[in-house]
Parts: structure tokens; C-alpha cells; sequence
């Protein structure tokens, strides 16, 4: 290698580590670090558990396939039946 490049290798380095001395790093690594941090997952809260009557799950299954069948939705009611056959007292 020439002295020459050598100089200007070390003049730019120099120059970089005078240009960044000056640079406010905080804003910068604070963005870096949100990257790569791990956001903790949310857990549902079991403390709002409401009291719920099996009448009302009821109800609600039968409001559901009531509406697919009013919307013609044919294989959601044929579903509906399959994974609740013990809600099934209409056949």
C-alpha cells in the first residue's frame, strides 16, 4: 500500500470520528434497541369473569345458526351442527 492512501485512510477516519463525536446518540440507539427488543406478550385478565348461564351459550347458538340460515350460509349451519351435536334438539 502507498503512504499516500494510507494518510487518506487515516484522514477520513479522523474526519468520521470528529463528525460523530458531535452526534446526539441517544435518540439513535433508544430506536435501535426498541428493534430488537421482545415485547412481553398480552395475557387476558381471568378477574372480569362474568356468570354465564348455559341457557345464554344456548340462546347464542341458536342466534347464530338462526342467522346463517337466514343468510343461506348452508355449510356454516351443516358446521355449526357437527361441532355442537348436543345443542342440536331441532331434528
Amino acid at each position: 500500500m502507498e503512504p499516500e492512501l494510507i494518510f487518506r485512510t487515516i484522514a477520513i477516519i479522523i474526519a468520521a470520528g470528529l463528525l460523530l463525536s458531535n452526534f446526539d446518540h441517544k435518540p439513535a440507539l433508544s430506536w435501535i434497541a426498541n428493534i430488537f427488543k421482545r415485547n412481553a406478550p398480552v395475557v387476558p385478565s381471568i378477574n372480569n369473569k362474568k356468570d354465564v348461564d348455559f341457557l345464554d351459550v344456548v340462546e347464542s347458538w341458536h342466534t347464530l345458526k338462526n342467522q346463517c340460515k337466514v343468510l343461506e350460509l348452508n355449510e356454516a349451519t351443516h358446521k355449526l351442527d357437527e361441532v355442537f351435536p348436543l345443542l342440536n334438539t331441532e331434528e
